[in-house]
């Protein structure tokens, strides 16, 4: 089968990989370089539904190393001050063999990483273009370029989207009084932040702020953010230094209509986007990778390729829909004041703590997916 793919980030490239691996030939069209494409101050939460893809092609091994794991993820409710611990002995066995709840992935170690394990494969034919493919050409054509999607918007698809009333901070901070194989995700009024282990005593700090409160953070001196992360951070944990410039960007929710329109398949960004609160994003994404290849490769479908993309569509429709409501109402019931959401707030945190078979279900969804 011959596909184009459209977009060599970490979601396109996996599919590259993914498709090559099963006999599919690549054409692999990107417009930015290399440097291009590593050079991003980011990083992201990897589940076992991940490290799972990875292992089945081939990959893990050459991820493995780059990858901070960490064994704790506390999960606190600021405002009642509430908090339940996963650990591995929450997680299924087969997962809880590899002694990690997660990992934490810095985008500079990973994207390299994957971007010459494609300079190995023989099918994969890389194309430094911005032109879109000619779709006479091929058997189908992937577009995984990215919420600015040029495919989506030469197609005219639409998308249902908005913008949360908030803006996500990010910084490098070394921090006293934590575990360096912990994790915090932190639910308050304000929004929800996570504290992500980089190593040593190196954190990643994603916080989400109202676009007031942001943009007086933004302004602040080194010293006073120190500060004010030191009054946001769980008891006990100290923000000492900012080892990088700190950012931030708006969030926004995106979902496509449709997945997929005639041959072309919408993937990743491409066709969903949500809150970062829970770190679904690329684990969301690659499991979007790994829906395709088993549809792909596929013996029953080899003279029916028009049905490739319909299948996709739907065997993406419930894992990605359930995790938009979850992150969603998520983001609401932690931002809100509101007296109704008290008792169930306090309950759901009750179960957690006394309840391993509760634990089970909640970290399964978190790293495997729905």
């Amino acid at each position: 089968m011959n596909i184009a793919i459209i977009g060599s980030g970490l979601t396109g490239s996996l599919a590259a990989i993914s498709l090559a691996k099963v006999g599919c030939n690549i054409d692999l069209y990107e417009r930015l370089s290399y440097e291009e494409l590593v050079d991003r101050d980011r990083c992201y939460a990897i589940t076992h539904s991940s490290r799972k893809i990875l292992e089945k092609n081939g990959i893990w091994s050459n991820i493995v190393s780059h990858l901070i794991p960490f064994q704790y993820l506390n999960v606190i409710d600021y405002d009642l001050n509430n908090k339940v611990q996963f650990i591995t002995d929450d997680l299924s066995l087969e997962d809880s063999k590899y002694i990690a709840v997660g990992w934490i992935a810095d985008h500079k170690k990973i994207m390299s990483a994957i971007l010459d394990y494609i300079s190995i494969l023989d099918n994969i034919n890389k194309i430094p273009t911005s032109v879109i493919p000619n779709k006479n050409n091929y058997d189908l054509i992937v577009a995984a370029d990215g919420s600015n999607s040029t495919t989506k918007k030469i197609l005219k698809k639409p998308s249902f989207e908005f913008s949360y009333d908030q803006v996500c901070i990010t910084a490098k901070v070394l921090l006293r009084g934590i575990k360096s194989n912990e994790a915090f995700e932190i639910l308050s009024s304000e929004g929800p932040f996570a504290v992500l282990p980089l190593g040593g005593d190196l954190f990643q700090i994603i916080c989400s702020q109202s676009k007031k409160n942001a943009s007086q953070i933004l302004n602040l001196p080194k010293s006073s953010f120190l500060d004010y992360l030191s009054t946001i951070l769980p008891d006990g944990i100290i923000a000492d230094t900012i080892i990088n410039e700190t950012k931030s960007y708006p969030i926004k929710f995106l979902l496509n209509y449709s997945f997929h329109s005639g041959k072309y398949i919408f993937l990743g960004e491409t066709s969903h986007i949500f809150h970062p609160v829970g770190g679904q994003g690329l684990n969301l994404c690659w499991r979007d990778v790994n829906s395709l290849t088993k549809i792909a490769s596929s013996p029953i479908l080899t003279n029916y390729k028009w049905l490739i993309p319909i299948m996709y569509s739907l065997s993406r429709l419930f894992d990605v829909l359930s995790i938009s409501i979850l992150t969603d109402c998520l983001v609401r019931y932690s931002r809100s004041n509101s007296n109704l959401f008290y008792i169930p707030r306090l309950f759901i945190f009750f179960i957690l703590r006394k309840s391993i078979t509760a634990r089970k279900i909640i970290i399964n969804i978190m790293t495997n997916g729905i």
